[in-house]
C-alpha cells in the first residue's frame, strides 16, 4: 500500500478499521476530524494522550483538525484532496452533500478518487434515512434470529457482524477492489457500502439452506447452532464453558472414545428429541472437571474442541501470542501499550504498527506544510478557525 493516501473522516468504528487495515499495510492516513469532536463515541473513551494510544483504529494514522464545512476550511480540505487516492467517510447520507464534501464534488477535484460510503442501510432504498446501530442491522438481515438458545430471546453479539464484519472487513474489500480495477481504468468510483447489506453477505450457509429447502433456520434448530450434540457448548465444573465441533465423523468418534461413551456414536445427528438427551448426558460428563482439566485432558488429541476463552484469557493464549495478534508497542511517554495484532500474514510485505494514535489535530502544521502552506498562512487558517 505504499504510495496510496487514505483519507478517514469516518468517526465510527467501521470506517475507521478500514483505514486501520490500509495503514498497517503502508498506507499515508490522514485522519481528517472537525475542531471540537471526541477521539471516538465510546462509553469508556475519554480525551487523553493514552486512550489515543491504546485505540487500536486509529495507529498508523497522521491526525488533522480541519473545519470542512465552513468556506475557509473546505479549501484546505479540497487541496488535501487533490492528493489523495481514497476517502473513507460514515456520515448519514446526505450529511457530506450539505458540506460540499461528497463524491460528486470531490471526484472533480481528483478524478482518480476512491470514496467509500459505509451508512447502516445504503444511500437509496425505503431505510436510507433511519438511523440504526448494528444490532439493528442484524436484526433486520435476519443474522440476530440465529444467535442463542432456542426457545430463548436472541442474543446480542456485541457489534461483530454488521459494524466490524459487515462494514469494516467489505469496506476493505471494497476499495482494495476499487484500486485494482483504477490500475486500468484510470479513473476513481464510488463505494456504497451498507452494515447491512454486509451483515446478510454472511449468510451464504443458512440462505442458501432456505433457498433449496424452503425451511426457515431458526437458532438451536440446526447443527451450527446448538441443535446436536457434535456441535455444542458445554458447561464444566467450574461455572466455565468448553466448546465441542465435531462435525466430521472421525472427530465425532474419537471424542466419544475420549470421554468413555462410545455408546453415543450413532447419535452425531440424532433427531432433535434425541439429541437433547444425548446432549444432557455429555454435559453430566463435562460436570465432572474444570474448563483447565479438560484443556489438558483434550490435547493434542484428534477431537476439535476449545475452551471458550473471556478476553483477558485470550489475551494469554500461547497461540495467539505466537501468532501476533497481541503486540506490545513502545510509546515514548506512556510506556508499553498493548494492541491487538495483524491478522493478515503477507511473507513479502507484512504489515506494521509504526505509530500509535494520537490526540485530534497533532499532525495538523505537518500535513499542510506538506501541502505548501506556509507558517503565516497557517497562522491566518487557525485565526479563522479553518484549522486546528
Amino acid at each position: 500500500m505504499q504510495g496510496v493516501r487514505v483519507l478517514d473522516m469516518s468517526r465510527r468504528y467501521p470506517g475507521a478499521f478500514i483505514a486501520m487495515y490500509l495503514g498497517d499495510f503502508g498506507a499515508d492516513v490522514i485522519k481528517v476530524d472537525r475542531p471540537g469532536q471526541k477521539l471516538i463515541p465510546a462509553p469508556y473513551a475519554d480525551d487523553s494522550e493514552r486512550f489515543a494510544a491504546h485505540f487500536p483504529l486509529d495507529r498508523n494514522k497522521r491526525s488533522v483538525l480541519i473545519d470542512y464545512p465552513g468556506e475557509e476550511g473546505r479549501k484546505v480540505f479540497y487541496r488535501l484532496v487533490e492528493t489523495a487516492d481514497v476517502v473513507i467517510e460514515g456520515f448519514r447520507p446526505g450529511a457530506v452533500k450539505r458540506w460540499q464534501a461528497d463524491y460528486e464534488t470531490l471526484s472533480k477535484v481528483n478524478p482518480r478518487l476512491i470514496y467509500c460510503s459505509l451508512s447502516g442501510y445504503g444511500q437509496d432504498g425505503p431505510y436510507k434515512n433511519r438511523p440504526g446501530h448494528d444490532q439493528n442491522f442484524i436484526s433486520i438481515g435476519g443474522l440476530l434470529s440465529l444467535i442463542g438458545p432456542r426457545d430463548s430471546t436472541p442474543c446480542l453479539p456485541s457489534n461483530l457482524l454488521g459494524d466490524m464484519a459487515g462494514g469494516g472487513l467489505n469496506g476493505v474489500i471494497g476499495v482494495l477492489l476499487a484500486l485494482f480495477a483504477r490500475q486500468h481504468t484510470g479513473k476513481g468510483q464510488y463505494i456504497d457500502l451498507s452494515y447491512m447489506d454486509g451483515a446478510i453477505s454472511l449468510l451464504s450457509y443458512e440462505a442458501t439452506r432456505y433457498f433449496y429447502t424452503g425451511q426457515i433456520p431458526e437458532r438451536g434448530t440446526v447443527h451450527t447452532t446448538g441443535a446436536v450434540p457434535n456441535v455444542q457448548v458445554y458447561r464444566c465444573k467450574d461455572g466455565k464453558y468448553f466448546t465441542v465441533a465435531c462435525f466430521e465423523p472421525a472427530f465425532w468418534e474419537n471424542f466419544c472414545r475420549l470421554i468413555g461413551r462410545e455408546d453415543l456414536i450413532p447419535y452425531r445427528l440424532a433427531p432433535l428429541g434425541k439429541s437433547e438427551k444425548v446432549i444432557a448426558e455429555i454435559q453430566q460428563v463435562f460436570l465432572t472437571r474444570s474448563r483447565d482439566e479438560w484443556e489438558t485432558f483434550f490435547k493434542d488429541k484428534e477431537v476439535c474442541v476449545s475452551p471458550v476463552n473471556n478476553i483477558a484469557e485470550m489475551v494469554e493464549d500461547p497461540q495467539v501470542r505466537h501468532r501476533q495478534m497481541v503486540l506490545e508497542i513502545d510509546h515514548p511517554r506512556l510506556g508499553k501499550i498493548k494492541q491487538l495484532g495483524i491478522p493478515v500474514k503477507l511473507s513479502d510485505t507484512r504489515g506494521e504498527i509504526k505509530r500509535l494514535g494520537v490526540l485530534p489535530g497533532t499532525d495538523t502544521d505537518d500535513v499542510l506544510k506538506g501541502l505548501g502552506y506556509s507558517d503565516q498562512e497557517l497562522q491566518r487558517l487557525r485565526k479563522e478557525k479553518a484549522v486546528m
